[in-house]
């Protein structure tokens, strides 16, 4: 292949020039002009090995294409291509993807850069040192060009932010990428990068994969490397990444997996299709017992279908859990989090010159709120209520291998529709319709991902969500990429 070289790149700017007058997709033209837009990290990370490319060239692509999308999406909040094409310069090209483009969710930290947590009270703070999981990236050989909108401290199912501004899903921009690893999502599925961070407390890696037409694997709990999390009464959240194929998820989870847990296998660097066929529960309606939008619910049964083709056995079942107690009690957990953010800023920011509401958005505020209103006991009696769903849940995988559901309750949700500052209890009813299918995997600690099987009337992705039994990723992986197989979706890309 033959590298692009200054030409090349003046080439691609005067075609987005031209094309953006002539009212062509962006991407056609970073199709014809860049032939490392359509790759994943594998491919990309090959070609370095093999000295047809070299990092610096890899990074500056993808730098101009960050420059020639991102004004329509405000996915990437910080950029730090300076950084950036110093590191492509001093790589030492080991790693199993060197020298591959990179961004890193605006929640975890990369030492000199901006880390804001989509909140004002952190807009102008720089980390002093890189999280655990930025470092795995890291030391797997990718390379940082920036940090990825999200919205505060990651307690809302979009990515909108009073101080980032939203960002947007590029197969329509009048919708949200979901949240709230919402700007990785934006960018892995527009092409700026083929892979980038993410974080999932209740579905932000699922949602936006689902919102955006990528692929997003929740692993289980404690499998990757991670910063000690705040002591929480229950573990929800686990840092991973973003990617366009299943084999980049797999080889991504190899290298960031962590050795120390007993209680996990590891997961090999190396995972086929099983000649196993497995026994798959499928669920449309939620733990509410509400049916799914009727595209969605049409989408997940053709999942079913494509299963079944594949030798599957899919059986439907029903709401297996308490759906209200189950959602009072995670969103006890949930406004558990938004407490100590609140009593963090009155301990440390608040003053008569800096009110707390100057600091932090109406959401994260009224979550508090909530919190300190429920009756005493709340948390301990939700404890119980989470543990008894996740036995209940074992229970189920005594009879089914995996859990086949919808994603969300139904497709993206438009810009503005679920902003941090709407009422409380309409923003809340509206998050509780939304996302009701990705919680029990972080309650219960499960693998658990999102693939871009479907897509609506009106162009926007619809994920299909595999939920596998504790430990499980290497057949939750082995049968993703049968289905990955069976209904590719490569060749699937927005036009922005």
């Amino acid at each position: 292949m033959t590298m692009p070289n200054k030409s090349k790149r003046m080439l691609l700017k005067s075609g987005l020039a031209l094309g953006l007058s002539n009212l062509v997709s962006i991407q056609k033209i970073l199709a014809e002009n860049d032939p490392f837009f359509m790759m994943d990290a594998t491919a990309q990370a090959e070609l370095i090995r093999k000295g047809e490319v070299s990092i610096e060239e890899m990074v500056m692509s993808a730098i101009n294409r960050i420059e020639a999308v991102d004004g329509y999406l405000n996915a990437v909040v910080t950029k730090s291509f300076d950084e950036a094409l110093l590191a492509a310069k001093n790589h030492d090209g080991k790693g199993p993807f060197p020298g591959v483009p990179y961004l890193i969710k605006d929640l975890l930290n990369h030492k000199g850069v901006r880390a804001t947590g989509g909140s004002r009270m952190f807009a102008n703070r720089i980390a002093n040192k890189n999280s655990s999981n930025v470092q795995a990236a890291f030391d797997m050989g990718l390379i940082s060009l920036g940090k990825t909108n999200t919205p505060e401290f990651g307690l809302l199912g979009v990515t909108e932010s009073l101080l980032l501004g939203p960002a947007r899903n590029p197969w329509n921009t009048d919708h949200s990428p979901g949240g709230s690893s919402g700007g990785a999502a934006a960018a892995v599925a527009s092409g700026m990068v083929s892979i980038a961070s993410a974080s999932d407390g209740g579905g932000s890696i699922r949602v936006p994969a689902s919102c955006c037409g990528i692929v997003g694997l929740k692993p289980t709990i404690h499998r990757t490397i991670d910063d000690a999390q705040p002591n929480r009464p229950v573990d929800l959240s686990v840092r991973f990444v973003h990617t366009r194929s299943v084999r980049d998820s797999i080889t991504a989870l190899h290298h960031m997996q962590s050795l120390n847990n007993p209680k996990l296998r590891p997961v090999p660097a190396n995972i086929y299709p099983k000649e196993k066929r497995f026994r798959i529960g499928m669920i449309t309606t939620n733990m509410l017992g509400q049916e799914a939008a009727p595209e969605v619910k049409n989408a997940i049964e053709n999942s079913a279908l494509i299963c079944q083709n594949l030798g599957h056995q899919v059986e439907e079942i029903k709401p297996f859990i308490n759906g209200d107690q189950f959602t009072n009690s995670f969103l006890t957990m949930w406004a558990y989090g938004a407490k100590g953010i609140i009593d963090l800023a009155q301990q440390n920011f608040v003053s008569k010159k800096t009110p707390i509401d100057s600091l932090l958005e109406p959401w994260t505020l009224d979550l508090g709120n909530w919190f300190d209103n429920q009756p005493e006991g709340h948390v301990e009696r939700a404890v119980l209520s989470l543990q008894e769903d996740t036995v209940k849940t074992r229970e189920l995988f005594n009879s089914f291998d995996f859990i086949l559901s919808p994603v969300t309750q139904t497709v993206a949700p438009r810009i503005g529709s679920m902003a941090p500052d709407i009422d409380f209890d309409t923003l809340l009813e509206r998050s509780l319709n939304f996302i009701t299918f990705t919680p029990l995997a972080n309650v219960t600690g499960d693998p658990a991902i999102s693939l871009p099987l479907h897509w609506s009337s009106s162009g926007l992705p619809i994920g299909t969500h595999i939920h596998a039994n504790f430990g499980n990723e290497e057949e939750l992986l082995g049968l993703a990429l049968e289905l990955e197989l069976a209904k590719p979706w490569s060749n699937q890309w927005p036009k922005i």
